[in-house]
């Protein structure tokens, strides 16, 4: 008997869970890689033996080669195939895809500030520019005049290139510096977004969609720090009870977030800072959550946005509005603060003896030369660990101990 076939666009990042899951319920999973490429730490995760087929975008008659295979639905699988799967659903799986003339709002920051401001939604004051001239008024007026700006790629992902500029510091070399650069998705930035700076706290808000109706996955809180000048990198990830009522103004913000962007079918992955004026939206992905967070989110929750999905196309229609909150978990990312050669690796390795840690990725050894963390993709490349328990204060216990361990990290 013939699998249906499901196409899975840049199974890079979280979405290497998506071909295995979907292999183990009957369908044939089927890899379609973008081009340009993104950045090899991205594109290292990809396990082409998970597939029936893979199939590039630069080749000829991509969407002819697909429709023969008659899918029964198109997913991103990482940040950089996005764009192209949206394409790819309307036309292959139209009654599976998101609102086709709100594309570009969910894949550009940009133009994403500007629908949230059409349907009438809060944000931080934005604007988008392809040259520095064109942003000199705009920039002196009140919205902001006299605040500090965060200067990123429309189109990128994962911090990457994200700059703060304090109060009263030009503005210009940051944006200047980011135009004209290949960004981590493998796309060149011809636009850059600049914000008012947020202040708060930030979450994250995992949903899944189905027929327009957006359910809760999971919800995390974000802690970042400062590091040199690099002002948001991540140090910690926690999963919170999604039931809480002290997040039901996140969550409806977020609901009216996605579908002003127009999100009908999949996972998306939300992050909206906690302000003294209320909800502020982050960004929108229209992916699973990068960085092994879905796998963490079935730790939390016993679910996840690749289990609902696979469910959905099973036949599932009934989800719970929002799902139970099991354990307590949180992701610890390693952070080096200055660059340098490791010299002290072991000291590492103690954080998996604690009772309560699930996993640990120590990827550098004794000997090699690190940078100094900037951003997730960085912090990535040097480990984390992932501390799960029905007890949340022996997670916190062993959380505490493990950062311990960490500051002991010696890059000389």
């Amino acid at each position: 008997m013939n699998r249906a076939t499901v196409v899975i666009v840049d199974p890079y990042s979280s979405g290497v869970s998506y071909a295995p899951a979907l292999r183990r319920a009957g369908f044939s999973p089927v890899a379609v890689l973008s081009w340009p490429r993104p950045a090899d730490s991205f594109t290292k995760t990809f396990r082409p033996g998970d597939f029936d087929e893979v199939l590039t975008a630069d080749a000829g008659d991509l969407l002819g080669r697909l429709a023969g295979l008659t899918p029964v639905a198109v997913l991103p699988g990482a940040e950089s195939g996005v764009a192209l799967a949206d394409r790819l659903a309307q036309r292959l799986t139209p009654e599976l895809a998101h609102v086709p003339e709100l594309a570009a709002s969910r894949s550009h920051k940009g133009h994403m500030a500007r629908a949230m401001q059409a349907a009438g939604l809060a944000i931080t004051p934005t604007l988008c520019v392809r040259d520095p001239r064109h942003a000199t008024d705009a920039l002196a007026s009140p919205e902001f005049a006299g605040h500090d700006l965060v200067v990123k790629p429309a189109t990128s992902v994962s911090t990457d290139g994200v700059t703060l500029v304090p109060a009263g510091e030009d503005w210009r070399p940051a944006v200047t510096a980011l135009l004209g650069r290949t960004n981590a998705t493998g796309v060149v930035n011809d636009e850059v977004v600049i914000q008012r700076r947020m202040f708060g706290t930030e979450y994250v808000v995992n949903t899944f969609s189905h027929n327009g109706r957006h359910v809760v996955t999971d919800v995390c809180r974000y802690t970042k720090i400062a590091v040199g000048d690099s002002f948001a990198v991540y140090q910690d990830v926690e999963f919170l009870p999604t039931r809480d009522p002290a997040h039901a103004d996140l969550i409806d913000y977020v609901r009216r977030s996605l579908d002003a962007l127009g999100f009908r079918f999949g996972p998306a992955h939300t992050e909206v800072m906690s302000t003294e004026e209320g909800p502020r939206l982050v960004e929108i992905n229209s992916r699973i959550a990068g960085s092994g967070m879905a796998a963490a989110a079935e730790l939390a929750t016993g679910d996840s946005g690749v289990r609902r999905t696979v469910r959905y196309l099973l036949g599932t229609r009934d989800f719970l509005p929002d799902v139970p909150h099991l354990r307590s978990v949180t992701v610890a990312m390693f952070v080096a603060r200055q660059g340098g050669v490791v010299s002290n690796v072991e000291v590492l390795d103690q954080i998996r003896q604690l009772p309560t840690c699930r996993r640990l990725e120590v990827r550098v050894r004794n000997g090699d030369p690190i940078a100094k963390t900037s951003d997730l993709l960085s912090s990535l490349r040097l480990g984390w660990a992932l501390f799960a328990h029905r007890d949340a204060g022996r997670v916190h216990a062993d959380h505490t101990r493990a950062q311990g361990f960490a500051a002991q990290l010696v890059t000389v």
